[in-house]
């Protein structure tokens, strides 16, 4: 017969674990503000989430995105302190991002932005979080983007595009950014980054592109904080918008 005292040490030991793998799940909180979105083609679909360091030491915390099932020509890229292209899959609060990391109680935002350019679908998408001290141990997000098909009063797809050029996002930004645009019809396409002056510095797009949503995520790793300016410039349209670096 196993003696009281020993039991007691047992389920002593055995509550001192649990309580210990709850601290150690506990050091951050990772919560979406939505895990579906339905929009139309062209769009830009944001999800947001707060993540939080909820312990009271310093956490290097990364992320993860472990799931991007999308449909042919979606795509989706990652914002966590600064946007990465759409081929960056994880990021860490470390300086090999520009980063740090999270101070007790500090907030920080992470979105994944999702472009819908064509063909309508379902993107499924997911996320996962945690820290440098643990990072076996991860909170897991899991999101749907729908792309439906809208349609006029006679049930026949509405093809109405017009010629736009979208403010940068996010701006001000600090290491990259995504420009978005459309298209009415099909044809040669000028996109160009322009200094305070007006001195032309970066081609970034020079190509035929078909009728529709296009995107382009500008690298700004080599440029300097500052005002910019964007133009674009299809079939004799021209529009142009400010774009705000900040280092």
């Amino acid at each position: 017969v196993m003696k009281f005292s020993t039991l007691f040490k047992i389920i002593t030991i055995i509550i001192l674990c649990f309580n210990l793998s709850n601290v150690i799940a506990q050091n951050i909180s990772f919560i979406p503000e939505h895990t579906t979105l339905d929009d139309t083609l062209g769009s830009e679909m944001v999800f947001e989430l707060e993540l939080k360091n909820i312990s009271a030491e310093e956490q290097t915390v990364f992320v993860v995105r472990s799931i991007n099932n999308l449909p042919p020509d979606w795509s989706s890229s990652l914002c966590f302190d600064f946007c990465y292209p759409n081929t960056t899959d994880s990021i860490v609060t470390n300086s090999t991002f520009g980063s740090s990391p999270l101070q007790p109680d500090e907030v920080r935002a992470v979105s994944i932005h999702v472009y819908p350019l064509n063909n309508f679908g379902v993107g499924n998408l997911q996320l996962q979080a945690g820290t440098m001290r643990d990072p076996s141990n991860r909170i897991i997000v899991d999101f749907t983007a729908n792309s439906f098909e809208v349609l006029s009063a006679d049930d026949n797809i509405s093809n109405s595009l017009s010629f736009e050029l979208k403010q940068n996002y996010p701006n001000p930004f600090n290491n990259g950014t995504i420009i978005s645009y459309q298209l009415e019809k099909a044809g040669d396409v000028k996109l160009k980054l322009y200094d305070i002056l007006g001195n032309e510095l970066m081609d970034l797009v020079n190509e035929f592109k078909s009728a529709g949503h296009h995107s382009y995520f500008l690298d700004a790793s080599n440029l300097s904080s500052g005002v910019y300016f964007y133009k674009l410039e299809s079939a004799g349209k021209i529009q142009t918008k400010k774009i705000v670096l900040e280092k």
